[in-house]
């Protein structure tokens, strides 16, 4: 092999979205940028006119626009194909339970309206338990307005001991007394909303966690038609633009950690050894941490503290309009047994184009990614047969005659690409108790490594990924300093 002659400032493995953020950040302040994508994962599918995007939660949906605003990105605004303007009163999505149907709405009133009507004896409990979100609500307020300029809030970026001296009255405990008394349809449905949002899968969350993501401020800007295929696309042309390079990799067959200041990755059908001074880990930490041999000591520890307990499994359907009921909303998560494990086909997220979108599906048809849960060593072919077939039984309850209207299903993308060790649709679970506002895995693994992925802040969804990226860019920018 040979060395490279150009050592670079940093090296990103991986292109999620921390890591694009934390590369066109460095690269725009001069540094030298390499990020190495993976030749064979490809995050999207195109079949007969038709547009497919796999997704892990439903923030990369409902992208939240304002965190994006730190990111130098401009977003578009122009018409929606289907002609319906989102409004602060719009469903963000659905969730679909075995006796109840919620349209899950931004606006108090209206979400108020939905409780009634499906859980008319609660009602009274529901209003405390919302109550007492809102008065946390008003807490995490008032702390935010109080952190520093240039800090990224919610998440604590502060000294273990200034962390230790801050008292800002937040609640220690879970849902778990709170929510002990409700039905475990109501129980369902505040879990169901997590899991939408985030990529950890719990029967407990932080109460002040609950509050900060299942209530929106009025101030939140919210951009329904803003995907995140075309965020990761305007960074790569914006990291380009500012010096840094991308390259396609066959594979990573080892990374050699050269004192403390040095790392050279040997990639597969490549003789060069990549050099650079810094690297960020932008994978799924149990697919990057066996690159380093024994030196991997430090990724395999954090690996034991979170790990992923399920892989998310899409499958794609092209569907002709006409089947899909009336009611059933284009972003939706559904349960079909309360009680059974969420392995085989029970659980599902589903995602519709828009009607009308062309670009997503042909006229008269919608394009529909089905997610699904499957336990993180049960995905060989023959087990990934059997949770299709749990997936269609599951879907044909939710769209009657279903059969009769399906242009064709297609998992051709599923089994290729879930080998690979970018692909990203992972959810989680943490092996101790955690400061949701501290995160999981650090950002910094040690002086000149870093880790950029959903392992940071699982449960903030892409909003976390966001804060990750600005986190990292950051700590580089102020070390070199």
């Amino acid at each position: 092999m040979k060395s490279d002659s150009k050592v670079f400032d940093v090296v990103i493995l991986g292109t999620g979205l921390s890591g694009l953020i934390a590369a066109t950040q460095l690269a725009k302040e001069h540094r030298s940028v390499l990020l190495l994508k993976e030749k064979r994962y490809c995050s999207f599918f195109k079949r007969d006119g038709y547009c497919f995007i796999p997704f892990s939660n439903f923030s990369e949906k409902l992208v939240q626009t304002g965190p994006l605003k730190k990111v130098f990105y401009s977003i578009d605004r122009r018409g929606d194909p289907s002609g319906r303007g989102r409004t602060e009163q719009d469903i963000f999505y659905q969730v679909v339970l075995p006796g109840a149907r919620i349209d899950v709405y931004r606006e108090p009133s209206r979400l108020k309206r939905e409780w009634k009507r499906e859980f008319p004896d609660e009602l009274n409990q529901i209003e405390n338990f919302y109550g007492e979100l809102g008065r946390i609500k008003q807490l995490l307020i008032k702390i935010k307005n109080k952190e520093p300029a240039g800090s990224f809030f919610p998440i604590q970026n502060r000294s273990l001991l200034r962390r230790w001296l801050t008292f800002d009255n937040l609640p220690k405990g879970g849902t778990d007394p709170w929510l002990s008394t409700f039905s475990s349809e109501f129980k369902k449905f505040i879990e169901l909303q997590m899991i939408s949002r985030g990529n950890l899968l719990s029967g407990s969350f932080p109460l002040s966690l609950v509050s900060y993501l299942l209530l929106s401020d009025k101030e939140d800007d919210w951009g329904r038609e803003v995907d995140l295929e075309t965020v990761t696309k305007d960074l790569f042309e914006k990291l380009g633009q500012s010096g840094g390079r991308v390259e396609e990799v066959e594979d990573v067959e080892s990374i050699e950690i050269k004192g403390r200041k040095s790392f050279s990755l040997h990639l597969k059908g490549d003789e060069r050894i990549i050099r650079a001074r810094s690297l960020i880990l932008n994978s799924p930490l149990h697919c990057v941490s066996g690159f380093f041999g024994k030196r991997g000591k430090a990724l395999t520890g954090w690996s034991k503290k979170i790990r992923p307990r399920y892989v998310l499994v899409p499958i794609f359907l092209g569907i002709r309009e006409r089947v899909i009921p009336v009611g059933i909303r284009d972003l939706l998560i559904s349960v079909q047994n309360s009680e059974k494990p969420y392995e085989g086909g029970n659980l599902l997220l589903l995602s519709l184009s828009r009607k009308g979108d062309v670009n997503q599906a042909p006229e008269g048809k919608r394009a529909l990614t089905v997610m699904s849960l499957s336990p993180l060593n049960g995905s060989e072919k023959s087990n990934l047969s059997e949770l299709k077939d749990g997936m269609m039984n599951h879907l044909i309850h939710l769209f009657p005659f279903l059969e009769n209207h399906i242009e064709f299903i297609d998992r051709t993308w599923t089994e290729d690409q879930m080998k690979s060790w970018s692909y990203p649709h992972y959810y989680y679970e943490i092996n101790s108790e955690i400061e949701w506002r501290n995160g999981v895995v650090p950002t910094r693994i040690s002086k000149h490594l870093y880790y950029a992925g959903r392992e940071n802040f699982p449960y903030l969804g892409l909003e976390g990924e966001v804060l990750s990226g600005l986190l990292i860019g950051t700590q580089i920018l102020k070390r070199d300093q």
